[in-house]
């Protein structure tokens, strides 16, 4: 089994689209680059950020191809998130991320009909997992876009002794005290991944070995200085980009958060030409960008992000 040691800053990437909604490919070679460029060196595939459930199982497949290809020799891990809404079509992208040759594997919960209990989380995920049993398979933890909101500390606990290939967790969620408790009883077994952009130093100084983020695409240098002083034992460093990084995220929720902001966001900052969100994510206004655009540059964000 490949290595399901995963350690700093991992990108949740967009998916480039051009104005018709259809999936824009070759700008993915220039978007390894810019995340390298920016400290970045991991991405997490087809998540929440890439719209992943937006997206045909066709079109999931071409993008993991595309950001294996492109990713090769220069990413540390391509991981791929497979969860869908149903347990065959999971499995169906599992098979594929280990034959195109991802690093790992990842999946949320299914959304819809949830898993009632912890027991039948991880039976699930088991059943993912023993389709691509050389890849580490990641839980995704979002529990405020999924509902599905169980003590992860205690799904582990279950998941290594059911699942041979289990790598660990994207905690993405707010309770650092149960995130604490995981680091505490897995942080020699398991790579533990932290999902909140705001929240990263207080993850880090607990112990996680990773960040993903979906700032993370157009302002990696403030974090990659967070990660680098805070793994140095520099909180105080640390600390003050993590209040420019909530500062920075604040006028994007003043505005109303979310992936077709983030999306819009990330286009006029680094000009890649990620294009719109897909329906029914709105496009945010041009008025609403360009007040965006003008609060940050208030904040000075376009020398911190440098």
């Amino acid at each position: 089994m490949k290595t399901n040691k995963v350690r700093g800053l991992i990108a949740a990437p967009f998916t480039p689209m051009h104005e018709n909604g259809e999936i824009n490919l070759p700008v993915i070679d220039k978007y390894v680059d810019l995340l390298l460029e920016q400290g970045v060196t991991s991405v997490f595939v087809n998540g929440t950020t890439g719209e992943g459930t937006s997206l045909t199982l066709e079109e999931r497949k071409i993008i993991a191809e595309k950001w294996i290809e492109a990713g090769k020799a220069k990413l540390d891990k391509v991981i791929i998130h497979v969860g869908t809404a149903n347990l065959k079509d999971s499995q169906e992208l599992a098979r594929h991320a280990a034959k195109a040759g991802a690093d790992m594997i990842g999946s949320m919960p299914t959304f819809f009909f949830r898993p009632a209990s912890i027991e039948l989380l991880v039976d699930y995920l088991a059943e993912i997992a023993k389709v691509a049993p050389d890849l580490p398979l990641f839980y995704y933890d979002i529990p405020e876009m999924t509902g599905v909101k169980f003590d992860m500390c205690h799904m582990m606990e279950l998941a290594v002794q059911k699942i041979p290939n289990f790598g660990g967790i994207k905690f993405t969620s707010f309770d650092l005290p149960t995130f604490a408790r995981c680091v505490d009883k897995f942080a020699d077994k398991l790579s533990l991944c932290y999902g909140k952009d705001e929240q990263l130093v207080s993850a880090l100084l607990l112990g996680a070995h990773a960040g993903v983020g979906s700032t993370y695409n157009y302002s990696g240098m403030i974090y990659s200085r967070i990660f680098k002083a805070a793994k140095a034992g520099n909180f105080k460093e640390a600390t003050k980009d993590q209040i420019f990084s909530a500062k920075m995220i604040g006028v994007m929720f003043d505005e109303g958060f979310d992936v077709g902001v983030n999306k819009a966001v990330m286009q006029a900052v680094t000009g890649l030409p990620v294009g719109p969100p897909r329906l029914p994510l709105a496009v945010p206004s041009k008025e609403k960008i360009d007040r965006i655009m003008s609060r940050l540059k208030e904040i000075d964000f376009f020398e911190k992000r440098k």
